[in-house]
């Protein structure tokens, strides 16, 4: 009697013991339903306003002494529209963007409207430096 006593306990025990992880398990993915929910309500809200204000504004990065097919990815990646002018002053034409580097930029850093036009006053690898 005092076995059957004692399974009957451990059982008791046992079920109750798989009771209480099966609402705690409950419990929890109802929270991270509910956190999730909840983040991404937050999250859309706070994605329109940042996309607004990204709409209307982005930051210029100084991209002299960079290759122009770098500095160009860069600024149109913000975007940004890119003009080239040759240094040298001779007009030559840029073929080949991996040839050629950023010596000055107009403008060089600050916030802009999306759109603003940056200027990339470039020379060619092979120019000298002066």
């Amino acid at each position: 009697m005092n076995t059957s006593i004692a399974r009957a306990g451990r059982r008791t025990t046992r079920t109750a013991g798989v009771a209480a992880a099966a609402v705690a398990t409950v419990s929890l993915l109802a929270a991270c339903a509910s956190a999730e929910g909840g983040t991404s309500a937050g999250s859309a809200s706070d994605d329109t306003t940042t996309a607004s204000a990204e709409a209307t504004e982005v930051q210029v990065i100084d991209q002299t002494n960079l290759l122009l097919t770098t500095a160009q990815e860069t600024l149109e990646a913000r975007g940004l529209e890119v003009q080239v002018a040759d240094a040298s002053g001779q007009g030559r034409a840029i073929d080949d963007p991996t040839q050629w580097v950023v010596v000055t930029q107009d403008p060089t850093s600050g916030s802009v409207e999306r759109g603003t036009e940056v200027t990339l006053t470039v020379r060619m690898t092979t120019d000298p430096v002066g």
